[in-house]
């Protein structure tokens, strides 16, 4: 292989193609097919291919419960719900997430509060919480960004002692674990997204995870069909039988027979990321250094989705002039992962705010745009990451490709340096005209 870069004409150095994704077999297609012909398409309650799929997801993570929905947005706005989020409350979560995590917190009539990230990490600082808990603050959403495990232990002490719920974003991070635990069973409520790019799919969908039957049933009163409402037992929530939120937060059978099939295979496919991932990663440890992965906890296994490392490069060089060339020798990298949420026009305008969500409430809290430079280890994780592709079939050749084009471009940084722009020569008698 030449050693001149895609980027300047040379050959790709991965030349194998990644597998098609969602990894779907014939029992995601047969399971589909079942439930066209059995005409239960759409299920007002809890049926046959629901209540497989809700009882499969409660076995696998050993809950108590488990209840599926239309999408792991909706499963984040139900579960604070459950915890008794509502108008005039504040929720702490970290804007280095999806924007769901983000924008449930509204939906459920709360604040968010953005937190900044431990130093180091893409996970919330659990001292943040205890700087930014205040009165009207009811609960934290911890998100396992990237399908790493969050440090869940000093926050949880953080977010018991503020008598905070903590709710487990676990999208990401589907068969990980924490020291020895299922992420999503360690907080109050634990929420999964089942989107066409996570670790298992459905197409769309999610569920959530509790050992409180209060919760569970609290969860289903925002979105879930007046025949599951009939359902409702306790006295707290038996009013809501009558009439409730009727988001529409179910999911679609065919949906939950597609998902029970993947819940199956999900411990072989991560597996094989798992695999794939320590060849990547062992080989350039010791060839590219200033590539570093990020930490998993001890005793703790991560899930997989968009796999990421931090770029400490110490020169000239920057993060995404290395990705660009990256990309150009075939290697599906990206830089960042999410917008910067906060610096949207949704979160500093609140003219534009204010037409989904209350800017304040009666309770005196409100949302308040964040000033640049607040969140300033956020900014650093952000301007730091790299994302790589890790495919849910073990391929040795294409990983070697992928390592060799790393090492590529690292081989070459010399040549990815951007001198700044030559001044035009006639700058200075133009600024005289």
């Amino acid at each position: 292989m030449t050693d001149t870069l895609a980027l300047f004409g040379g050959p790709k150095a991965v030349t194998a193609a990644m597998p098609p994704y969602p990894a779907i077999g014939h029992e995601e297609v047969a399971a589909a097919v079942k439930v066209l012909m059995s005409r239960e398409v759409s299920d007002c309650g809890r049926g046959t291919f629901v209540a497989e799929m809700e009882d499969a997801c409660a076995a696998y993570f050993g809950a108590k419960y488990a209840l599926s929905f239309s999408s792991g947005t909706a499963a984040l706005h139900s579960a604070l719900f459950a915890v008794g989020v509502g108008p005039g409350d504040e929720v702490l979560t970290t804007p280095n997430t999806w924007i769901s995590g983000i924008t449930a917190i509204a939906h459920a009539g709360a604040v968010p509060v953005f937190c900044d990230v431990k130093p180091g990490t893409v996970h919330l600082d659990p001292a943040e919480i205890a700087r930014k808990a205040g009165p009207h603050t009811k609960a934290v959403i911890v998100t396992h960004l990237w399908g790493i495990p969050a440090d869940l232990d000093p926050i949880l002490r953080a977010a018991r002692a503020a008598g905070l719920a903590v709710i487990e974003d676990a999208s990401h991070a589907h068969g990980g674990t924490y020291k020895g635990r299922l992420l999503g069973t360690i907080g109050d409520i634990g929420c999964f997204s089942l989107q066409g790019s996570k670790a298992i799919v459905a197409g769309e969908g999610g569920f959530m995870l509790t050992r409180s039957k209060l919760w569970y049933e609290r969860a289903i009163v925002p979105g879930h069909h007046g025949r599951r409402l009939g359902m409702l037992s306790l006295k707290s929530t038996r009013p809501f039988s009558h009439a409730a939120g009727l988001w529409t937060y179910r999911i679609a059978p065919v949906a939950a027979a597609i998902a029970t099939e993947q819940l199956k295979k999900l411990d072989a496919l991560n597996a094989a990321r798992q695999a794939n991932f320590d060849r990547l990663a062992r080989r350039l440890r010791k060839t590219v250094p200033f590539i570093r992965w990020h930490r998993v906890p001890p005793r703790s296994r991560r899930g997989w989705y968009g796999t990421p490392a931090f770029y400490e490069y110490p020169g000239p060089v920057s993060r995404d002039r290395f990705v660009e060339a990256c990309q150009a020798e075939g290697l599906g990298v990206w830089g960042a992962g999410y917008a910067d949420w906060p610096r949207t026009p949704l979160f500093q305008d609140m003219s534009l705010y204010g037409q989904l969500w209350p800017v304040r409430h009666g309770s005196g809290a409100a949302f308040t745009p964040v000033p640049d430079g607040a969140l300033p280890n956020t900014d650093r994780t952000r301007a730091e990451t790299i994302l790589f592709p890790i495919p849910a079939v073990e391929l040795p050749d294409l990983i070697d490709q992928m390592a060799s084009a790393v090492e590529k471009v690292a081989g070459a940084m010399g040549r990815l340096r951007q001198p700044k722009p030559a001044r035009p020569r006639n700058a200075r008698r133009r600024r005289r005209e």
